[in-house]
Parts: C-alpha cells; structure tokens; sequence
C-alpha cells in the first residue's frame, strides 16, 4: 500500500518589523497563505488592502500556487500595503524626537503642502526613538508614500527588528482624521496610532492641537483625549 507523503514547508513572513513563520503547501493558494499571514499578526483594518511582497518589491500573484508562484522554503516575504496614503501601553519618546518631527515636516511642506513622518522604535517594547520622513508625493491636500521606499523601508525593520509606532502627517488647517487617512495607514494592527498636525506644523512644536486616535480591535480608530493618553514625552 502506497503512502503519500504530505509536502509542507514554512516561509518568513515579515510585518511592521515582526517576522514570523507561516507553514503551506506547494499546491495551497497564495492568497490563502495571504489569510493566514493576516490572522497571524492579528490584523483588523482593511486587510483586502495587503499584500506579499518579495524582497525585490515584486507582488507575490495570489491567484497562483505557492509552487508556481516559486516560493521556497524560508524565504521572507513581506507584509504590507499595495499603497499608503493618507503597544497598547503609554509610548515613551526620546527626548527632542518632537521638535525634530516639527522641523522635517515644516521643511518639506513648507507651509503648503502635506508631510508624512513615522517615528520608529524596537519591536519588542513601547519606545518611539527613530524617525523616518518616507519618500513621498505632496500636495495642499493629501500624500502617497512612494511603493519602492516602502518595500525597502520594510526590509529594513525587519533586519533591525523595529517597529512603526506612530504615523504622523499634516493637514492644511483644522486636524482631523479623513477617511482616507481611516483607510490607508501604514500599520492595521490594534493598538497603532495616528496624529494628525493642523496648519502644516507651522505653529508650535506641539500635539496639544492635533488630532491623536488609536486603532482598535474593531477596525475602527478612537479618538483619544489628547496626546498624554497615548505617549509620554521625554
């Protein structure tokens, strides 16, 4: 009597700077590889807007096999927007990383256009001490994160095993959340959060007039009462 013998091997999927390993099978789905990826790193926002990307910054096809798609044994794949536009604990940020934020963001919007920064810290702990202004395109009302600058800004939280703790950006008057900014973080994880500065951060170094809210388990963002309910400044 003849036994089959069951393919299964795992890959490296990399997200927000985790990297955890996904078993499949050679004749499994990507996009079924795709749903499990999602469920693993508990994500509840918009996951129709995910991808797999390999580390080229080449989309993983998910209407083909994972043996035609070519994946192998261990290779890192990462997990993440087709685009971006737009810890649960308290945050500890290192000291001046605020007033450097305001400074890079006055500098590319020069009071007339958005600006984008995402403060960086170690995955494994609530500390925000790096910052990083993606390439982006810029107008009076609204951004887009350049799609190579992210594949490669992926790759790099991975090799340093750091995270996205924060997404900041500006808006040209009051602060508040749009609905694309609802829909196109650059983290979906429960816990991620988002400020929005008002008047393109030309008045002062400051969040006490912008918008700060939390992604919740729901998919949807909360509002919090200020900024000292998410971070605590150095």
């Amino acid at each position: 009597m003849a036994t089959t013998i069951e393919k299964r091997f795992a890959v490296e999927v990399v997200y927000n700077g985790v990297t955890k390993p996904i078993e499949v099978r050679p004749e499994e789905q990507v996009a079924a590889l795709l749903q499990k990826a999602i469920a693993a790193f508990g994500i509840t926002q918009n996951p129709h807007l995910l991808s797999l990307f390999r580390e080229d910054g080449t989309v993983v096809p998910e209407h083909e096999s994972i043996e035609k798609a070519g994946l192998k044994p261990g290779e890192v794949l990462l997990l993440r927007p087709n685009a971006v536009k737009g810890g649960r604990g308290l945050l500890h940020l290192a000291e001046g990383l605020l007033q450097k934020t305001f400074r890079m963001l006055r500098e590319c919007g020069g009071g007339q256009w958005e600006c984008v920064i995402y403060w960086t810290g170690p995955a494994s702990c609530d500390i925000a001490d790096g910052l990083e202004h993606p390439v982006h395109q810029r107008s009076a009302f609204g951004y887009s994160v350049d799609d190579s600058w992210l594949t490669s800004f992926c790759r790099r939280l991975a090799s340093s095993k750091r995270s996205v703790k924060v997404q900041l950006h500006t808006h040209p008057r009051e602060a508040f959340h749009s609905k694309t900014d609802d829909l196109w973080p650059i983290v979906s994880q429960a816990g991620f959060l988002s400020v929005v500065i008002p008047d393109f951060a030309m008045g002062q170094p400051s969040l006490g007039g912008a918008w700060v809210g939390r992604l919740d388990s729901d998919g949807t963002w909360r509002e919090l009462d200020g900024a000292a309910k998410a971070m605590v400044f150095a």
